[in-house]
């Protein structure tokens, strides 16, 4: 991902630069960041380094991927960039600093000048750091070893402002598999074996469908009338074969089996706080005397030594009882039961390659179909050697192109492919390489998240005006009208896709173009490399001194716990501090699943800071520069308890654009300092159970274009000051009764106060 990141760093440090420099006529007083006004020269001689780099950054990312040498460059040109980055981001904050700290002018510059930040000798540090760096960079820049063809721009993407809905049926994955479906269906519902649990296995190679093929069959109704009880766990993880993760993921599957049962649905209830003693235990009591199908999908393990600590405790069903197992490879089957039945999955024929090629890259005009393009459809058809994935992937990518885009890319790019299985993973990459930086970045950040998780990617807005959230919902659209993600579920009531998955041969494409910078680490790791830039937290651990040793040579920018896969031990405040120390590079710090006391000097510890997430932890103190905040489910926490009537804490971020208050069930009104965070653009309210009221000085955030407020029962009327919120162009009011009622159009007693917003606003009262 090298190249992605480095363009769009490029890109992000030139934005920057064009702050930074002073314009002509400019006094001191009027220049946006008077740190820098002695550097003048020094960043216009960088900035024109970076400008000769960047146009040379797209056609490295096509060579990198053979060339190591290559590799090494970029990486090097990759840290300089990064170092170069903070120092702008240092810079920029420390001037935010002085410009916000209270007291008079005059008091506040006798201050500054008799301090250790004096501006005169900070601006000489400055400009000597920065000579430093653009040296480095000249040296890059003139290595005639680094002499690659320009690109100045990428091809222009047309991205269609579209919600994300799901509107991609999924019968084209089973294009040609319909025998393969009976057969697998007929060794399940075969009740000869001996052993009252047998296995079936899938083996195939990545992107054949295996996993596509045992949802159809999971789903099929001989199948469900045939087993009592149904349950499915992804794996997914080539390194570990993790007993206890696998039990749980079992146990929350059976969960929704076991609805009429109010016994089991007590013991199934949270399931990722349960000892090894107790899963097991409950394991045995869902599946006794039961009939039943599990899937294990994407397995990995070879080793029958690991296997059979898992096996025992699934042999409590009945006779008929089936596991069915997807992988890629025999081995794996084999090591789970030596007399498994095993279904190989072959790639499609040619024609059913065809066919489903056709329907993708054609769409509506495949009865119109030229017979060249035909001709040449037929030979890139025959690279993809029958992976369905492959097909779709590259059939996107050809979609609405021309004979001759077509003719190019058979030409040009698919002629340099094997036809080895390793050569899907380059016919994969094709598509890769025909993104736009953004969504390469976007993409690779999904290799932090386990093949059955989903994340929200890198966003940057395509103009400084568009919202980013719009931006996002736009990125992940094109992913999936791309085939590089996948709908996993959807919203009854609105059509719109809540949550996306990625297949796991795009999982694997995005580990490999990922490389050092995108990871997710586990305790097994007895170091981290230092060349890591994003990480999550894959594994459990009672010890958080242990994680955050792993981090020591790292400068960490996102930093993700995720989801029943981390917890804390209690510490004490002095070690939470040493453990914040490690993030000090971090723009996005995701605490949403892990139980961090977050403590009072977050605030200069952490100046980078962009996005903060924050679960069952103590609210303190904040930063200048943060732009997204989430306060969720913090149970303990009293806003108001952190609220003067100054806002003091509220005061210093200047530059919150979205802040959304989640489950706070102490929360009755929100604390009156928010009402000097001014720069807002959204505010979420949701399931805040005991909050009575909104404050009329709401009508402060001139700059409000979303406002939610969901499920708030206790909130029974809107303020008069939503009058005064003219920007607004997305209101959401859902689960709160007696508010909806109120709101209703015309008929509504408080509908005065919002029928003055523009008729083109989108207004949303309940489901």
């Amino acid at each position: 991902m090298a190249e992605a990141v480095l363009f769009s760093l490029a890109t992000d440090i030139l934005k920057s630069l064009a702050i930074a420099i002073p314009k002509p006529g400019d006094c001191i007083a009027f220049q946006n960041i008077q740190l820098l006004c002695c550097a003048k020269g020094e960043l216009q001689s960088l900035e024109g380094t970076i400008q000769t780099i960047k146009v040379v950054l797209l056609d490295a990312e096509k060579q990198q991927w053979h060339n190591n040498e290559l590799k090494l460059r970029l990486k090097r040109l990759k840290d300089v960039m990064y170092e170069l980055q903070d120092l702008l981001d240092d810079v920029a904050t420390e001037d935010l600093r002085r410009k916000v700290t209270s007291g008079n002018k005059m008091s506040k510059a006798v201050r500054i000048f008799f301090s250790r930040s004096n501006q005169l000798a900070h601006c000489l540090k400055v400009g000597n750091k920065i000579q430093e760096i653009r040296k480095k960079l000249d040296q890059i820049k003139n290595d005639r070893e680094f002499k690659l063809e320009q690109h100045p721009s990428e091809a222009t993407l047309s991205i269609v402002r579209r919600r994300t809905t799901h509107s991609f049926a999924h019968e084209e994955e089973l294009t040609g598999r319909e025998e393969d479906k009976n057969k697998i269906i007929a060794h399940l519902l075969d009740s000869s074996s001996r052993e009252s649990v047998s296995v079936v296995s899938i083996v195939g190679i990545g992107g054949l469908g295996k996993t596509a093929l045992a949802d159809q069959v999971y789903n099929d109704e001989k199948v469900k009338n045939y087993f009592n009880l149904k349950m499915w766990a992804c794996h997914g993880d080539p390194k570990i074969f993790d007993v206890d993760l696998i039990i749980k993921e079992i146990l929350k599957s059976a969960r929704d089996e076991c609805q009429g049962d109010l016994e089991m649905r007590r013991n199934l209830k949270d399931i990722e706080n349960k000892n090894e003693q107790q899963l097991r235990r409950i394991l045995g009591m869902v599946l006794g005397r039961k009939k039943y199908l599990l899937v294990l999908d994407d397995l990995w393990n070879d080793d029958h030594r690991r296997w059979l600590e898992l096996q025992p405790l699934l042999m409590g069903g009945i006779r008929g009882s089936k596991i069915l197992i997807t992988t890629r490879n025999r081995s794996v089957a084999q090591a789970t039961d030596a007399n498994s039945v095993i279904h190989y999955l072959l790639g499609l024929s040619e024609e059913k390659s065809w066919d489903l090629f056709k329907k993708i890259a054609l769409g509506d005009g495949e009865e119109s179909l030229d017979s060249r393009l035909e001709e040449i459809g037929r030979d890139i058809v025959k690279r993809c050697v029958g992976v369905p994935l492959a097909l779709k992937t590259i059939g996107s990518l050809l979609y609405a192109k021309n004979v001759k885009e077509w003719l190019n890319f058979k030409g040009c790019e698919l002629s340099k492919i094997d036809k080895s299985d390793y050569g899907i993973m380059e016919v994969l990459k094709l598509s890769y390489d025909h993104l736009p930086s953004q969504l390469k970045h976007c993409f690779a950040y999904c290799a932090l998240f386990p093949k059955d998780y989903m994340a929200q990617g890198f966003i940057d807005s395509l103009n400084g005006n568009e919202d980013l959230e719009e931006t996002g919902d736009s990125y992940v659209s094109e992913l999936l009208c791309r085939s590089f993600l996948e709908v996993e579920e959807v919203d009854d009531h609105t059509g719109e896709v809540k949550m996306f998955t990625m297949h796991d041969l795009m999982h694997d494409l995005a580990l490999k173009v990922a490389g050092d910078e995108c990871r997710m680490i586990n305790l097994n790791e007895s170091c981290i490399n230092g060349g890591i830039r994003h990480a999550s937290l894959a594994l459990q651990s009672s010890s958080l001194q242990k994680v955050t040793s792993l981090f020591e040579a790292t400068n960490l920018r996102t930093f993700v716990s995720l989801k029943g896969r981390t917890f804390a031990q209690n510490l004490s405040p002095n070690e939470y501090c040493g453990i914040f120390s490690k993030f000090r590079h971090c723009r996005a710090l995701g605490l949403g699943y892990v139980d961090f006391c977050v403590p009072p000097s977050l605030g200069s510890r952490l100046k980078h800071l962009r996005f903060l997430t924050l679960l069952e932890t103590n609210l303190s103190k904040y930063l200048s520069s943060l732009l997204d905040l989430v306060i969720h489910s913090c149970e303990e926490l009293d806003l108001s308890s952190h609220d003067d009537e100054q806002g003091t804490q509220w005061r210093s971020l200047v530059n919150l654009h979205d802040l959304i208050i989640s489950r706070l069930s102490k929360l009755v009104a929100l604390p009156e300092g928010i009402q000097h965070v001014t720069s807002l653009e959204s505010l979420e309210i949701k399931e805040c159970q005991n909050l009575t009221s909104l404050p009329e000085w709401i009508g402060n955030f001139s700059s409000l274009q979303k406002l939610e407020i969901i499920s708030c029962p206790s909130l029974t009327c809107l303020p008069i000051g939503m009058r005064r919120l003219t920007s607004l162009k997305k209101l959401s009011i859902a689960e709160c009764p007696i508010l909806e009622e109120r709101c209703q159009r015309e008929s509504g007693a408080d509908w005065e106060k919002i029928a003055h917003l523009p008729c083109l606003l989108e207004v949303r009262i309940g489901y």
